[in-house]
């Protein structure tokens, strides 16, 4: 997976109507793509220098017949605040056995997924604000995944916006990552279906999706 240009990520707290968030925002120096679509820019949440982040979702789809991975380690980047775990995984990374990653994200809008390969956000402190920190969540969040064979990625799309990852496993069976109100969820099929999607609208399966 690559990427036209470097990359600068921000982290900067944001305010919900309960809790306190964080929101990354990704600023790209270059074009990217998304299965050779060209996507938009937002407005939204800036960082710290005032700058507002442009879209971050953007990667190059794959050819549908990948040769299958299998997923070794899943790794997080969480917001501890008062000494404890503050909400979901900020961000995610799939460890495949042959060394490819994928990198997943809320993107600036709260609306669509960041998936690219980097590597998530070495642990660092945000004074009142808390700390963000590198956890393995493999055993404790995606046991079921552990040593599973992935077939084929796709992405999910809403509304012709990419808000998601689909994992085809062995056996067929599929495993789902995706947004939902400023955060990361997943879960299989079912999970996929009773999420609360506005309008009652689940996503779709997109492009393919290449580490």
């Amino acid at each position: 997976m690559s990427w036209s240009g470097a990359a600068a990520i921000a982290v900067i707290p944001c305010f919900g109507l309960a809790r306190r968030k964080l929101l990354y925002v990704q600023t790209l120096a270059g074009d990217g793509v998304w299965a050779g679509s060209r996507l938009s820019g937002f407005s939204g949440c800036t960082d710290r220098s005032g700058r507002s982040g442009s879209d971050p979702l953007r990667t190059l789809a794959a050819h549908a017949n990948m040769s299958p991975m299998r997923l070794a380690t899943v790794t997080a980047n969480r917001h501890i605040f008062g000494g404890q775990v503050n909400g979901r995984p900020l961000r995610l990374l799939l460890t495949f056995d042959g060394g490819q990653t994928l990198r997943l994200g809320v993107a600036g809008d709260g609306f669509r997924m960041m998936v690219d390969s980097l590597p998530l956000d070495e642990p660092f402190h945000m004074d009142e604000y808390g700390n963000v920190t590198v956890e393995d969540v493999t055993e404790s969040l995606f046991a079921r995944l552990q040593n599973e064979e992935v077939h084929e990625m796709h992405g999910l799309e809403l509304d012709s916006e990419k808000v998601g990852v689909r994992l085809m496993l062995g056996g067929g069976h599929a495993f789902h990552f995706w947004v939902g109100g400023d955060e990361l969820y997943w879960g299989d099929e079912d999970a996929l279906a009773v999420h609360d999607w506005f309008d009652g609208l689940a996503p779709t399966v997109g492009e393919p999706v290449q580490v």
